[in-house]
């Protein structure tokens, strides 16, 4: 199974087959979301849920993500020890 990391930058480069995986996999988490919804909003929810979801995928930066140390450090109240 391919990583959620290397599917998102195949998807930046307009893999088709890519997007289409990512949102498979997100598929059970829009679907529980839709039940807090009113069935009659359902539909098109879903169909948004699905656009955004390709939009943060192909507009996600990779440069802009804290390793586990930077998030340490810029997080000193966390509950984690040194």
């Amino acid at each position: 199974m391919a990583k959620l990391v290397d599917l998102t930058k195949q998807a930046q480069n307009s893999d088709t087959a890519a997007i289409s995986i990512i949102l498979e996999r997100f598929e059970p988490k829009i679907k529980a979301s839709l039940q807090q919804t009113p069935i009659q909003e359902q539909a098109d929810l879903y169909q948004e849920l699905r656009i955004k979801l390709i939009e943060m995928v192909r507009e996600f930066d990779f440069n802009k993500t804290y390793n586990f140390t930077e998030f340490k450090q810029n997080n000193p109240n966390s509950n984690t020890k040194n």
